[in-house]
């Protein structure tokens, strides 16, 4: 025996409805940013822009660099891998050539240490194995290196040179870039 009518039935009905559609409104949302956050995030590509592009650094105008002369310029990285996203303080090596530019990182392919240039004898040298560099980034014979300084992809726009910086993997003679 029931004693609900069928206008409570109805109210009843159109109230857990009214809750359904509530709970979805506040819901709906808050279930959309933790997909974002733990998924989409996670299979995202590290250390390019929004959508994948290239990220373009502009590091000075043109007239800043001495022609000829390596000029060392150090460069914050922004990066995100899945959702965790970090910053880092990265050095790269720029030679003006007339309107032309030479850049490459300052990370010795060998072991990952820091190279320096040094003027008097005009070579780049990694104090970790006694790797040397021409100014080109090419290796010199006898260095412990497999290859040259890993060059990067730069480009002079209205006066402003730019570059997009990437890590490689050391030890091989491959060129090959972090994932």
């Amino acid at each position: 025996m029931s004693d609900v009518s069928p206008v409570d039935k109805g109210k009843r009905a159109l109230m857990a409805l009214g809750t359904l559609g509530i709970g979805a409104v506040i819901g709906g949302p808050m279930a959309y940013a933790a997909f974002q956050f733990a998924v989409v995030n996670a299979v995202k590509p590290g250390g390019k822009g929004e959508g994948g592009e290239k990220k373009w650094i502009e590091l000075g105008n043109l007239s800043e660099f001495p022609e000829g002369t390596p000029t060392q310029k150090k460069i914050s990285i922004d990066t995100i891998d899945g959702w965790v996203k970090s910053s880092s303080d990265e050095a790269i090596w720029v030679v003006r050539q007339g309107d032309k530019v030479l850049t490459f990182t300052a990370t010795c392919p060998h072991l990952g240490c820091k190279v320096n240039w040094v003027p008097d004898q005009s070579q780049y040298f990694c104090p970790c194995h006694n790797s040397y560099f021409e100014k080109t980034g090419n290796k010199k014979p006898g260095s412990a290196a497999a290859r040259g300084l890993d060059a990067l992809e730069n480009q002079v726009t209205n006066g402003k040179i730019e570059v997009i910086f990437k890590r490689y993997k050391g030890v091989s003679d491959k060129k090959e870039e972090f994932a």
